[in-house]
């Protein structure tokens, strides 16, 4: 490995545990030749990176930018050296992904056909229709619906994803079915919890403020409620569609106009992606625009 690069793996280290000692056992080296290479690193550019005293160490002001900066190094020279050398041994390692549960649920059922053509590559899925973060929460990609106006972000859009009105056929033999856009008011709506007591549903460019007994902060259990009788609610059509075949939903109001939520994969900016994350969004980016692309 370079030695500027190993200078940086040893000062980040440094920075981690606080000591020389500690990472000249782990690098099975001196603790001289740790200061040696951290020296190294101040010279080459001319700052002072750490605070030494006879008890301590601790980042000085540079130091703490100058960490950021070598973290990010020192990935992208990892990444590098594993496309470099996947062709020898196949794609390997891990991908952490955070995605809505619906979407996640629908990769799991393909799961099987994708580790068929890449065993070397580990998926773990953190499912939520909540907000994730990608640094904050670990992940190499994250899919969000709705605008994404981050900067520290890049999003490449999927597509849009067309939503269905629905209820089951025991709740409209029980409650009846709407007409209009208007008869939703008097109807008991399952909500999607967004920390707010108020619900508008936006139909025909018509804000329609809406009301129900049950609202929760997961599709999951707001498809299993409508499912089984609670009321009306929003989904993405491709929740719904197999139950809408099959009957057990109605589609309701099928000629209003409701406008589809965008769709995207993000991963951090300035970043470089490992071929194993860029085969996982790869993946990911064909699932959505199939599953997108079966209404357009």
């Amino acid at each position: 490995m370079a030695p500027l690069v190993e200078a940086l793996q040893w000062f980040i280290r440094v920075a981690e545990c606080g000591s020389f000692s500690a990472v000249a056992r782990e690098a099975m080296t001196s603790q001289v030749m740790v200061g040696r290479r951290i020296s190294m690193l101040e010279a080459h550019f001319r700052v002072a990176l750490l605070r030494r005293s006879t008890r301590s160490l601790a980042l000085t002001e540079d130091g703490v930018a100058f960490l950021a900066h070598a973290r990010r190094i020192v990935r992208e020279f990892e990444a590098m050296e594993a496309d470099l050398h996947s062709g020898e041994r196949g794609y390997s390692g891990h991908v952490r992904i955070g995605t809505t549960n619906t979407f996640g649920c629908h990769l799991a059922r393909k799961l099987p056909e994708f580790h068929l053509h890449h065993p070397g590559i580990t998926v773990e899925m953190l499912l939520g229709d909540g907000f994730v973060h990608l640094v904050e929460d670990g992940l190499d990609l994250a899919m969000r619906t709705g605008q994404v106006n981050e900067t520290t972000i890049v999003a490449r859009h999927l597509g849009d994803v067309p939503r269905y009105l629905v209820a089951s056929p025991a709740y409209l033999e029980r409650c009846g079915t709407p007409l209009s856009i208007n008869d939703l008011q008097f109807h008991n709506c399952v909500l999607f919890s967004y920390g707010t007591t108020r619900q508008v549903w936006t139909i025909d460019g018509e804000p329609i403020r809406v009301s129900g007994t049950y609202r929760t902060n997961s599709s999951l259990a707001q498809h299993e409620a409508v499912r089984n009788g609670a009321g009306i609610s929003l989904f993405a059509y491709f929740q719904v569609e197999e139950d809408v075949r099959a009957g057990r939903l109605v589609r309701l109001l099928p000629n209003a106009k409701i406008e589809p939520v965008p769709f995207y994969v993000t991963y951090p900016a300035r970043q470089t992606l490992p071929a194993r994350t860029r085969i996982v969004m790869n993946w990911i980016i064909g699932e959505a625009e199939a599953l997108i692309g079966k209404t357009q």
